[in-house]
């Protein structure tokens, strides 16, 4: 006698999260770009990956928070389900195998299947900017007086767009320490430690950032050192000292999202997956898990 679909058992599943390092060579790749650099590195060391259900059915794989176009990253993070489990050394050592020139495989831990999103939990990182340039081309005092007056300053507007609609934001709160830290005069880079806020609707970019203080014209890089976690203690401590932001501060007048305003007739069957749509971002994130 067959048992009922009910009561047979969940297949074995495996969450594990990995720390790698995004480098230059790869750094102008678009995100997606990079979600595919991921899954192609997977399907080639022959790990069984676990894909959501669907028409188009995607594997579940999951980012901390995307990279801009010119960035690298010191330690990424990514969450990847397996089904079933594979032994941890044995899953590092086949991806370091597959892994493209450009990407560094640190270090992979297990979390539990309903650990919380990756992308709910952040509320900082911190960059390093690189600016190439030799030591008369842009003085040191230059630099400085141009980060000062930056930091001396209570608005800095930009503009964004959302759902084509532009709109103004105040990027000045969202910049919590910027400082120049020095000149290597054997790279010919300058470099500046930058710590942001990273939360949803009120996030510090550093392109935007690099561009209100007028060093576009430069040759740079952008390189994320780390993301900092509310689920962390240390990384709580750390960000103790600064205000919590909100996307309202920064920007009122901020577009809301579109709602289509037609209505169709749903079918009963259709009940889960309406009380999907209305879950927040953060939730159905760590659905894709469950």
């Amino acid at each position: 006698m067959t048992e009922s679909p009910a009561l047979q058992e969940t297949p074995a599943r495996q969450r594990v999260r990995f720390t790698y390092e995004k480098g230059e060579s790869i750094k102008f790749i678009s995100h997606q770009d990079e979600t595919r650099l991921w899954e192609r590195t997977l399907r080639r060391a022959g790990l069984p990956l676990l894909y959501k259900r669907g028409f188009n059915p995607q594997p579940r794989i999951q980012f901390a928070a995307p990279l801009g176009l010119g960035m690298t990253g010191a330690q990424e993070l990514l969450d990847v389900v397996f089904s079933p489990p594979v032994p941890l050394d044995e899953l590092m050592a086949q991806i370091r195998q597959k892994l493209p020139p450009g990407v560094r495989l640190i270090a992979g831990i297990e979390v539990p299947l309903k650990t919380a999103s990756l992308q709910s939990l952040t509320i900082g990182a911190e960059y390093t900017i690189l600016i190439y340039a030799e030591a008369e081309e842009i003085a040191e005092s230059q630099l400085q007086a141009k980060i000062n007056a930056f930091l001396n300053a209570q608005e800095i507007w930009r503009e964004r767009e959302r759902h084509g609609q532009r709109y103004r934001y105040n990027l000045r709160p969202l910049i919590f320490e910027l400082r120049y830290t020095g000149y290597d005069a054997d790279a010919a880079e300058r470099r500046i430690f930058l710590r942001v806020q990273m939360r949803p609707g009120a996030t510090g970019r550093p392109d935007e950032l690099v561009d209100a203080l007028g060093f576009d014209d430069y040759a740079r890089t952008l390189r994320r050192e780390r993301i900092y976690f509310a689920d962390n203690e240390e990384d709580q401590a750390v960000f103790a000292r600064y205000p919590v932001i909100s996307q309202d501060e920064i920007s009122p007048q901020r577009p809301k999202s579109r709602r289509k305003e037609h209505t169709r007739r749903r079918k009963p069957r259709q009940a889960d997956e309406d009380s999907h749509s209305n879950q927040s971002f953060a939730e159905k994130a760590a659905d894709e898990f469950s």
